[in-house]
């Protein structure tokens, strides 16, 4: 009797001792310093989403964009654009995501961490941060993709310096 107390004893160690060594300090999350949350209108000027952009202790920034209402089946596409929402959407800042939507009526969200840098081109990066992304002339635009392979805009709004 005394033996089988002594192992379940131990197993129970076993498990307390793994579980401690595997939660490191790395994996501690990190602390969200300054945000800024935007609404994103449709065309009919009716909110329909949002964009958060969040520094982090890290020094990189997260972006989390938002379309309030999906439809089942269809893609998103998420987006960060430079210039305004008056100007065509052709010089791509950041891509966040492009996620096809399981359900109708749900919001979508599409979520990029640990921003760093952005890509200038195909071989130039460029160190990119939260400030970058506050001084820029830049708008956010969710889209899906047309019939006709043009985009057509559900939502989106002046972002950085353009709003």
């Amino acid at each position: 009797m005394f033996k089988k107390q002594i192992w379940k004893g131990m197993a129970a160690a076993a498990i307390i001792s793994t579980t401690f060594a595997a939660c490191s300090k790395d994996d501690a999350p990190k602390k969200v310093y300054r945000y800024q949350t935007l609404d994103l209108k449709d065309n009919n000027n009716t909110n329909n989403g949002f964009i958060t952009i969040a520094e982090t202790s890290d020094s990189t920034f997260n972006i989390f964009m938002q379309i309030n209402k999906s439809v089942m089946d269809r893609q998103y596409k998420f987006v960060v654009f430079r210039g305004n929402t008056a100007s065509a959407p052709t010089d791509t800042l950041i891509k966040v995501g492009s996620i096809l939507s399981e359900t109708t009526g749900a919001p979508v969200l599409a979520k990029l961490h640990a921003i760093k840098e952005i890509k200038v081109d195909a071989t130039t990066s460029r160190k990119f941060n939260y400030d970058s992304i506050i001084n820029v002339l830049a708008f956010a635009r969710i889209s899906t993709p047309g019939s006709l392979g043009q985009d057509s805009t559900l939502a989106l709004g002046n972002i950085g310096k353009s709003k």
